[in-house]
């Protein structure tokens, strides 16, 4: 076989494990609107349910009760009872930013997002807040044309 066979086989080889890395019914790379639309719509939720403020508490678990569904309920119960119970102890604040978010597939109406996040917590006095990171591993479905978040798993 000379190099130009070796060629046209190597060249068949990737396009065949290309093919197989990114299924041709992912929308991600080709679906720039719904792309968007699932990235804002899971941002703000993760910003929404992540954040809170010890003296209003109940708006964090409104939020939760818009954007969560099926299994992610019951995940963001189990942190969330935790969590209000250190914020009412201790007068915390926690304010949520997503540093970046990408969607590793998009399908139909389901998605799949990993999701890096920034949370600073305001201690009462005044004292220096403290910072963390987290990764997420969200998966979302469309409802309505509305991404709701049906799982969340830390990474």
């Amino acid at each position: 076989m000379g190099i130009g066979g070796v060629a046209a086989a190597c060249a068949v080889w990737f396009g065949v494990q290309a093919s197989l890395l990114q299924p041709e019914d992912d929308e991600a790379l080709v679906d720039q609107a719904a792309t968007a639309q699932v990235t804002q719509q899971v941002s703000a939720a993760v910003k929404a349910v992540f954040s809170y403020d010890y003296a209003n508490l109940d708006r964090t678990e409104r939020a939760a009760s818009e954007v969560l569904t099926g299994d992610a309920v019951r995940q963001y119960q189990g942190q969330f009872a935790a969590a209000r119970k250190r914020a009412t102890d201790e007068k915390l604040v926690r304010t949520t930013t997503v540093r970046s978010i990408g969607v590793r597939s998009l399908r139909g109406d389901d998605a799949s997002l990993l999701v890096f996040l920034d949370q600073q917590t305001i201690l009462p006095g005044g004292g220096v807040p403290k910072s963390s990171v987290g990764q997420l591993s969200v998966t979302a479905h469309r409802v309505d044309g509305q991404w709701r978040i049906t799982g969340l798993d830390p990474l």
